[in-house]
């Protein structure tokens, strides 16, 4: 999944050129984004600083109200809590596999927030219908846990279901709000929002049991982060500029 945003990130600015000559303030933007996310609440203590890649799908009206739907993946090596397998890394801080041999695990975060949102543009200049201050609130869904990987197959205490009180599957009701500048003009090759995102998580912990802390998984939280996210955007115009009238002052 991540190629594919990846590959649509750094391949659609040739198609959004092929719209640029058509403008007018009514449109659907699909904007693929990245974003370096800040952690804070809960979720600082159990994760550092981590990347995110993601989609954008909105429609523009002409009242510049813009309505859409969002989706960001969490990825990175950023686990803070590296002490989970305290209970079964004997004194040596390593796991033992069945085969007697040492095990590497890798820790990752894998995770994603999706959200409705409802925005608004601040035309800056006035002359460009599609630019300007973009603010927004929106509401969804957080999800977020920790990932083994590990270069071995063979570590009975992480298979199967074992690995589940170790991830700490969380999950909850989300919030959002945005704040950045929109730049889509005509002429132009090049249509990009870059801003900071505000991301609340209202989550709790899914599993039963934690099996390292010996006790229930099922703790409530409070996940924050701030993102600075850039992305380019695709507009798919839905009227043609003859029959749409401006009126400037």
């Amino acid at each position: 999944m991540r190629f594919w945003i990846i590959t649509l990130f750094f391949c659609l600015p040739s198609i959004s050129f092929a719209q640029s000559e058509v403008k007018t303030s009514q449109a659907f933007l699909f904007t693929p984004h990245i974003s370096r996310h800040w952690v804070g609440g809960d979720l600082d203590k159990r994760f550092y600083d981590f990347n995110a890649i993601g989609m954008d799908i909105a429609y523009k009206f002409k009242s510049n109200l813009i309505m859409g739907v969002d989706y960001d993946w969490f990825y990175g090596q950023s686990v803070k809590d590296e002490g989970i397998f305290s209970q079964i890394d004997g004194n040596s801080g390593l796991i033992i596999d069945k085969n007697g041999d040492f095990s590497v695990i890798n820790l990752n975060i894998k995770g994603f927030t999706s959200n409705f949102y409802m925005g608004y543009l601040i035309n800056m200049p006035k002359i460009h219908s599609n630019s300007g201050l973009l603010v927004s609130m929106g509401a969804g869904f957080m999800q977020h846990k920790i990932d083994l990987f590990s270069s071995q197959i063979t570590i009975p205490q992480l298979n199967g279901e074992y690995e589940k009180g170790y991830d700490k599957l969380t999950y909850g009701f989300a919030t959002k709000q945005y704040i950045g500048y929109q730049h889509l003009v005509n002429h132009n090759r090049y249509h990009f929002r870059i801003g900071l995102v505000f991301n609340q998580g209202f989550t709790e912990g899914q599993r039963t049991w934690d099996f390292n802390a010996n006790t229930s998984g099922k703790d409530k939280r409070f996940d924050t982060s701030v993102a600075l996210q850039l992305g380019l955007i695709v507009p798919i115009y839905t009227k043609k500029a003859e029959d749409e009238e401006f009126f400037y002052y």
